[in-house]
């Protein structure tokens, strides 16, 4: 069959739906096994984004994030970038974050990985050839830090005389 250069031809395209990806698997812990099935949101490569992001189960970062996080998971790719705070349950990191970090689960570091800033974690994993500098806490000791301690006050003894 052939068209002439004034005929327009309409194809119908099977409609598709994008099926829901589940976040990359690793051995043991990670960014997987702690996921809902929440919303997810992925920075592609050369991508710039600037803002707060809240709700999100999962933002995976392959370009530049300037932003605040309060989310489930971070993972972020080699050539990844995250400047700002963040405040999850875990976090991959495989790129560069620069800021405040609070992960209340596993902070994974990658061979590559780097993070530096104020850092706070449940449990960490460095990988040889990670990076991590900074202000670095346990999340146990900045809670307990918060705390204020608790004193005897006014103790009373009392005894009995037979």
């Amino acid at each position: 069959m052939s068209m002439s250069d004034g005929e327009k031809s309409t194809i119908p395209l099977a409609t598709r739906s994008m099926p829901d990806i589940p976040p990359k698997r690793r051995d043991g812990e990670g960014l997987s096994s702690s996921m809902s099935q929440g919303s997810r949101m992925t920075v592609g490569p050369g991508i710039q984004l600037k803002g707060e992001i809240s709700n999100c189960a999962a933002l995976v970062v392959e370009g530049i994030v300037d932003a605040t996080l309060d989310g489930e998971g971070l993972e972020i790719s080699q050539r990844g970038v995250f400047n700002g705070t963040a405040r999850v349950e875990s976090a991959d990191i495989q790129g560069q974050f620069k800021g405040d970090l609070t992960v209340s689960g596993l902070l994974r570091i990658e061979n590559g990985g780097s993070v530096s800033g104020k850092v706070s974690y449940g449990r960490i994993e460095v990988i040889a050839g990670g990076e991590l500098s900074g202000e670095i806490s346990k999340a146990d000791a900045v809670e307990k830090a918060k705390t204020p301690p608790k004193t005897a006050g006014n103790v009373g003894i009392a005894a009995e005389a037979d």
